[in-house]
């Protein structure tokens, strides 16, 4: 009855003790969880306003579709012109106001690019999507040698940048009166004559519009924007790169930039071999006289920040080909249906035209000052087409 009595007495206290435990334990958790609360609540008061969204996935399904930048301008009219809201496991600051953008975009704290899973898969090549000493680097290098080779106001490069986009318009319009009375979609040939003037400036070349090569290469340009925004969502939630249809799609982008890297090399490799460092051609050329210089100088290492020249090289004629082609096309889109749905606005130009440069040329650079009716017309365009809507991400340095 003792050893009973006693055991009986042992599982008490043990029980007593298991319940003290667990209560120092509950009370240890709760403070915990309170101190990070607040914790918490000082931060986000640190913040700009904005919604909260769900746990893990934020405000982010609140942002399906194609046409996020309308909703943040919904989210701008209730929180204002800075508005802070978090995507999957990212905080994003969207600033919605053109005096706010622009003086954000004076100061470097501002020039850094956020790491994602697009960053990782272009890893750190080009320069749209780099920063830091890489990125300086390259803008200076490119403003300085795309100038040299007519993107200027004045000077016989210019002249010839000119002669190349007259040729590349004239081309346009033949193909338009082919379809002379037939409804079109003009995209195509748009994309055409522009990514010509631009194979031009930056390696010396112009295709045909028949030509297989240069249509597949067309092909994954507009393919590649469709499959990035497929995976945006990796981005803010980068578990999901493990999801079986997810990794498929990377899998496929990283087969396209290879088919484009190959396609960039062949032509990297024909310069090489034919270019004259004291006439360069093309940005290119111009490249390929950089690496040269740089190897007799003992500091090939040294360029692009160590990385390897040919993949940056096709990463830049890339990110050139790419964000130009787009960003014109869609602009001259724009011009179009602006002016079919103002044709008081688009008479006022043709008359101008008609009176200042007449119907034997093209207009040029030259004539811009000579016609500001022109010139009102194309920066009203400017400003109510949306031609990148979000623009590219940023993200501060410190």
């Amino acid at each position: 009855m003792q050893t009973k009595s006693f055991d009986q007495w042992i599982w008490c206290a043990m029980d007593a003790t298991g319940n003290e435990i667990l209560s120092y334990f509950l009370v240890f958790i709760s403070v915990v969880l309170t101190v990070v609360y607040i914790r918490w609540l000082k931060y986000i008061r640190t913040l700009p306003p904005g919604p909260w969204g769900l746990p893990i996935f934020g405000y982010l399904r609140s942002m399906k579709g194609n046409l996020m930048h309308l909703r943040y301008s919904e989210l701008a009219k209730k929180y204002g012109s800075i508005f802070s809201v978090r995507l999957g496991n990212q905080l994003v600051v969207v600033l919605s106001n053109y005096r706010v953008i622009r003086d954000a975009f004076r100061r470097e704290d501002f020039t850094g690019r956020p790491h994602t899973e697009f960053t990782n898969i272009l890893d750190g090549y080009g320069v749209i999507n780099t920063d830091g000493a890489m990125w300086k680097d390259q803008r200076r290098f490119l403003q300085d040698r795309l100038r040299k080779l007519g993107m200027t106001f004045s000077g016989a490069s210019r002249i010839l940048l000119e002669s190349r986009i007259t040729y590349e318009v004239d081309a346009f319009l033949r193909r338009c009166s082919m379809r002379r009375g037939a409804p079109t979609d003009i995209s195509t040939s748009l994309s055409m004559s522009i990514s010509n003037v631009i194979c031009s400036l930056i390696m010396g070349v112009r295709f045909h519009h028949h030509n297989s090569q240069f249509k597949r290469f067309m092909d994954l340009i507009q393919e590649g924007f469709k499959l990035f925004a497929s995976v945006a969502s990796i981005n803010y939630i980068p578990i999901m790169r493990y999801v079986p249809w997810k990794r498929g799609i990377r899998n496929k982008i990283s087969q396209n930039r290879e088919e484009m890297a190959n396609f960039f090399q062949e032509t990297i490799d024909e310069h090489r071999e034919t270019f004259d460092k004291n006439n360069p051609r093309d940005l290119l050329d111009a490249y390929l006289i950089e690496i040269q210089q740089a190897e007799e100088e003992n500091r090939a290492n040294q360029l692009f920040q160590g990385k390897n020249h040919d993949r940056q090289m096709q990463q830049i004629l890339g990110d050139l080909f790419s964000a130009g082609m787009e960003t014109v096309k869609t602009t001259l889109e724009w011009a179009i249906v602006l002016m079919l749905h103002n044709p008081e606005a688009a008479r006022a130009v043709q008359e101008e035209l008609d009176e200042v440069v007449g119907r034997s040329r093209k207009p040029t650079m030259a004539d811009l000052a000579y016609l500001p009716i022109t010139d009102a017309t194309i920066c009203e365009i400017l400003r109510r087409s949306s031609v990148v809507p979000l623009g590219t991400t940023h993200a501060t340095t410190r």
